[in-house]
């Protein structure tokens, strides 16, 4: 177990991470614990290249296999006490762009091949409608989080200095973390958001006739939604809806691609997904993942793993009624 004051360079060598913070009077305990965990995986793994690095507060666990660091991570949440590690990473250092640009240059992976293909859509999006023509459909949840960097990372690329459009379609039933969530990442990137309260397509009607520059929306969408597995990476909107061209560069993401993508990077996310809900509806309809519930052997109580635990992806929406 190597103990570091600041952040090396080592994840140059290596192709996955993560970057998970502590309580600062929780770190004997973490150093313990992690080379309890370490060892233990290397019975079971032959795995030569990795790494686990302490930090002033946080650890990083650096391996060039996605699926050694995937079981790491359920370890070292499952063995931990309640609020020693700290997540979402609200207090983070800036995301790095230039890192989940670079990314692209592993296309053998699963993720290499998502990033490449989203921000080869994003940039065709851009040059189809032009930047000025192009709102982002924003809500906090998951998807739109992951396509929010994304497209922040191609406009810095392309050198655009501009602020982001988005448009928050806001229910009467919305969770407050939700909420919460939205205005830190407005914060956080200056995003020019417009906020509409109401029926969904009401208010885009309205939205567009206030705003009729707008052409296209880059939204979220993966195939693995229901009633999407035929959609396109550019789809017009159905008939009787307003027109608008709905650009779609997650379609062929599914649900391990997206959470691999927010641990990879840390970003920051909704603090819901922590505390096992793996989908967002709206607040009465949306409940923990039944498939991450567990017992506290030391309580009793009931409790839930967060969300990127989640062993069945297919079972995603299985929280929402």
């Amino acid at each position: 177990m190597t103990i570091m004051e600041n952040t090396p360079d080592i994840g140059l060598k290596y192709v996955f991470k993560r970057i998970i913070y502590f309580n600062s009077d929780c770190k004997d305990l973490i150093i313990k614990t992690l080379k309890v965990i370490k060892d233990e995986i290397l019975k079971t793994n032959s795995c030569d290249t990795f790494d686990c690095i302490v930090y002033i507060d946080s650890f990083g666990i650096y391996c060039n296999n996605e699926n050694v660091i995937n079981q790491f991570e359920r370890f070292i949440v499952s063995k931990l006490p309640d609020n020693t590690l700290i997540y979402p990473h609200y207090t983070v250092n800036l995301v790095n762009f230039e890192e989940i640009r670079k990314f692209q240059k592993h296309a053998h992976l699963p993720l290499g091949r998502c990033i490449i293909e989203a921000i080869q859509v994003i940039k065709e999006s851009i040059e189809k409608f032009t930047l000025q023509n192009i709102f982002l459909s924003f809500n906090g949840g998951k998807d739109c989080v992951v396509l929010l960097y994304l497209f922040q990372a191609v406009l810095e690329e392309l050198k655009y200095n501009e602020r982001i459009k988005a448009v928050y379609f806001q229910s009467d039933d919305q969770f407050s973390e939700e909420e919460d969530y939205v205005q830190s990442t407005v914060n956080r990137f200056n995003l020019d958001l417009k906020v509409i309260k109401g029926e969904l397509k009401s208010g885009l009607n309205d939205f567009l006739k206030e705003n009729p520059q707008f052409c296209a929306s880059i939204i979220g969408t993966r195939q693995s939604d229901t009633g999407s597995r035929k959609l396109q990476f550019f789809q017009k909107t159905d008939p009787g809806w307003p027109v608008l061209v709905r650009v779609q560069p997650l379609l062929h993401w599914n649900y391990d691609n997206i959470w691999s993508f927010l641990r990879q990077f840390s970003i920051p996310y909704c603090s819901l997904y922590d505390k096992g809900y793996t989908s967002l509806g709206n607040k009465s309809k949306s409940h923990p993942n039944p498939n991450l519930k567990y017992i506290d052997e030391n309580t009793g109580e009931v409790k839930y793993w967060p969300a990127f635990l989640l062993q069945d992806s297919n079972s995603e929406r299985e929280n929402r009624f």
